[in-house]
């Protein structure tokens, strides 16, 4: 075999286990996962290769130590960065997180995504899923 060939077949290889890793990692997720409260830190425009409008970053709390996550949504029509700032800028909401890596986590905003997890949103987030599934 040439270098080509075997340059490829190695690249090739570094792909498919990254995309591997990826899917099992959001399988044990899904799989084992538990419940704490998170807190909004921050509404930003998302990173370069994410995607959606806008970005909401938040805080929570595991076994003593602190982690940083976002979620990505997309604007509503007559919604903006500021208005989204007053509605959720220092609440609170549910965080599901992987007890294999903690790091790995989704806040529960919406009842879709609180669906995955078999979660039924608390009649107090029930608003802000219909602000940012563009309900209201």
């Amino acid at each position: 075999m040439d270098n080509k060939k075997i340059g490829g077949i190695l690249v090739l290889m570094f792909f498919v286990l990254g995309i591997g890793t990826i899917f099992y990692r959001k399988y044990m997720f899904l799989k084992d996962y538990e419940f704490t409260i998170g807190r909004v830190t921050e509404i930003t425009l998302p990173g370069w290769k994410s995607s959606g409008n806008y970005s909401i970053l938040y805080d929570y709390w595991v076994n003593n130590k602190l982690y940083h996550n976002n979620e990505n949504y997309d604007f509503c029509r007559g919604m903006s960065i500021s208005k989204l700032k007053s509605l959720l800028i220092g609440k609170q909401f549910p965080v599901a997180y992987s007890t294999n890596d903690p790091g790995a986590c989704s806040m529960l905003l919406t009842q879709e995504n609180a669906d995955r997890f078999h979660y039924a949103l608390p009649d107090s987030v029930r608003y802000y899923d219909s602000v940012l599934t563009c309900k209201q």
